[in-house]
């Protein structure tokens, strides 16, 4: 079976404005799937995929793309294609057919942007690496923790993560929560998961530096967005609106350091719903997003300081209290930052991890300060 075979073609028409797109705009050099026109994969780089409901007559994908398609710089949309709306209806066996799309595409070299559908979808995500056999860190935004310890087996937006973590056999390695507001989070679930070692980052631990994230980015393999992760303010089309969350521009930094990061192999955007949005705002922040996330990705810079030496500084600090030393290396070329773990605590002159970090840990670790990132990687590695 074709990948557009699982596709329902694009009717462009139904969101396009009255006077047509502007020129140079993704409209005119995006490839599209439609009726009468069915696009060449071969030399895509990013594939955008729209979810569509039994029940979804608004068509909320078409909603996103109608500012999507017309923003600038089309001369990176050549390298973009459109495969219309995957048809799903929250079904195990719809899970598994997108989670199998998905993983042919990532063979093909090709990064899959869902738009829209609810976050349970991100266990289609996750079984595309489980088909390919790949482990894989997953980092997902969100105000809240969705994860129910109670028993239920019906696969929800409130329990996917649940799904994900406690398949057998495993192939999620790494989890990353960021954006998670205490006053919605179970206390009981947040000290469960960071006993496995789990990153959570609380919204203004996140916010206080957001640069700190992007080491988070540049080691993970998929991303989940809930868009209510966002302010109210700046987005208020979601299922759960909060006054509380990262504003419209922090939502594009983050996306644009997804799409630098060479190890992301697909991203979803979640959760959006044009009823409660206002004069299509969140519509035209999710396509700023994918706008900012494919901008990242077309300019991704492939390095690290174990192939390539000669580009980056080398830092060693001591830490005189703990009898520890921690190596940390510069790029030359990005100014991004890495940093060794020693993969067993015993021996620390021989075995050793290099591991993204920022330069917040390089400054903890100058001021004797063990950086919160290199302690935990060391005993999870431990």
């Amino acid at each position: 079976m074709e990948i557009l075979d699982f596709f329902e073609p694009l009717d462009i028409a139904s969101f396009e404005p009255e006077n047509g797109f502007d020129e140079g705009t993704w409209s005119k050099a995006i490839a599209s799937h439609t009726t009468d026109k069915i696009p060449d994969l071969r030399f895509k780089k990013i594939a955008l995929i729209g979810l569509v409901s039994p029940n979804d007559k608004i068509q909320e994908a078409a909603q996103i793309r109608k500012h999507l398609y017309a923003l600038k710089r089309a001369e990176f949309a050549e390298e973009i294609i459109d495969l219309g709306n995957f048809k799903f209806d929250y079904k195990l066996k719809t899970y598994q057919s997108l989670g199998y799309v998905l993983s042919e595409l990532m063979n093909a070299g090709i990064v899959p942007v869902i738009l829209n559908g609810r976050q349970d979808v991100t266990y289609s995500q996750y079984l595309a690496f489980s088909y390919i056999k790949s482990y894989a860190n997953l980092t997902s935004f969100d105000a809240h923790l969705d994860f129910n310890m109670h028993e239920n087996p019906e696969l929800t937006e409130k329990n996917y993560l649940q799904k994900i973590l406690l398949e057998e056999p495993s192939f999620l390695f790494h989890f990353s929560q960021v954006g998670y507001q205490l006053h919605f989070a179970d206390t009981q679930i947040i000290n469960f998961l960071e006993k496995l070692y789990f990153d959570m980052i609380r919204l203004g631990d996140a916010k206080a530096n957001l640069a700190d994230i992007e080491p988070v980015l540049r080691n993970t393999h998929f991303v989940s967005w809930d868009i209510s992760a966002i302010r109210q303010a700046d987005a208020p089309g979601t299922n759960k609106p909060s006054p509380n969350g990262f504003y419209a521009e922090d939502a594009c930094a983050l996306a644009r350091y997804a799409g630098a990061s060479t190890h992301v192999k697909n991203i979803g955007f979640y959760e959006f719903n044009p009823a409660n949005d206002l004069n299509g705002q969140t519509a035209h922040l999710i396509a700023q997003m994918v706008w900012y996330f494919t901008d990242g990705f077309l300019n991704r810079y492939n390095e690290n300081p174990i192939d390539n030496r000669d580009e980056f500084l080398k830092f060693i600090t001591s830490l005189q209290d703990n009898n520890y030393q921690i190596v940390f290396y510069k790029s030359k070329r990005t100014d991004r930052w890495w940093m060794e773990v020693p993969i067993n605590e015993k021996e620390f002159d021989n075995s050793t991890h290099i591991i993204p970090c920022s330069y917040n840990d390089y400054v903890a670790a100058t001021k004797e300060q063990i950086p919160d990132r290199w302690w935990q990687a060391m005993k999870k590695l431990s």
